[in-house]
């Protein structure tokens, strides 16, 4: 069966899925029902373009790490092949503990529960399902691998997920003061003892990210 299938995505246009991990997390039913889970909630009632939901989310993220990954590794950082595909894994999962309505009943069906570890407990599951090969995912998406920008690519003030949700919660809404420009701010990233930086020539942008947030 040929894996390598292609999406085609209202805000980045045609996505291929890279790799056959990463096909297969997204046919299994833990992912598919983030089809069902609304990205912003209930702000359709007021902005009813907002019908985009969690896995759209997802997906975006994905190419968005897929994209930086590249230009850190076109600019001379080393990334293996395994650590690279496992922070595709660790952005791809990193909502997958959403329920309902996304945060808006968040703490109202699981008191005191916060998504992130609902997450952490659906990784495991599917870490024992896919025989380990989703451990150093899990690594990267708790924060306990040494390399630590990989981590903050995921979860940081400065990540993908970030960048994601910023352009696609402007394109669905309409609301354009959140518009960014991600694939700009991908471009001047950089790695220096193994944190992620921002060169120079990308202040603006990160001023723009910081206002647009």
């Amino acid at each position: 069966m040929n894996k390598k299938k292609i999406l085609n995505d209202p805000v980045y246009g045609f996505i291929t899925i890279p790799n056959d991990l990463v096909f297969d997390i997204i046919e299994h039913p833990y992912f598919q029902r983030l089809r069902r889970i609304k990205q912003l909630g209930l702000t359709d009632l007021v902005y009813p373009g907002a019908h985009h939901t969690r896995f759209h989310h997802a997906i975006g993220a994905t190419y968005l790490m897929q994209k930086t990954l590249d230009t850190l590794r076109s600019k001379g950082v080393m990334i293996f092949d395994a650590e690279y595909e496992a922070a595709l894994v660790a952005i791809l999962l990193h909502d997958v503990g959403h329920g309902p309505f996304s945060h808006t009943l968040e703490f109202s069906l699981f008191k005191g529960v916060h998504h992130e570890q609902i997450s952490l407990w659906i990784f495991d599951r599917l870490n024992k399902e896919f025989g380990g090969r989703l451990e150093l995912a899990k690594q990267i998406f708790t924060g306990k691998y040494h390399r630590k920008f990989l981590h903050q690519l995921v979860s940081s003030q400065l990540d993908v997920d970030r960048l994601d949700y910023l352009k696609r919660d402007s394109f669905f809404t309409g609301v354009y003061e959140g518009t960014i420009g991600a694939e700009r701010i991908i471009k001047m990233l950089n790695v220096h003892n193994d944190e992620l930086v921002v060169e120079e020539k990308g202040i603006y942008s990160i001023e723009n990210f910081v206002s647009a947030r």
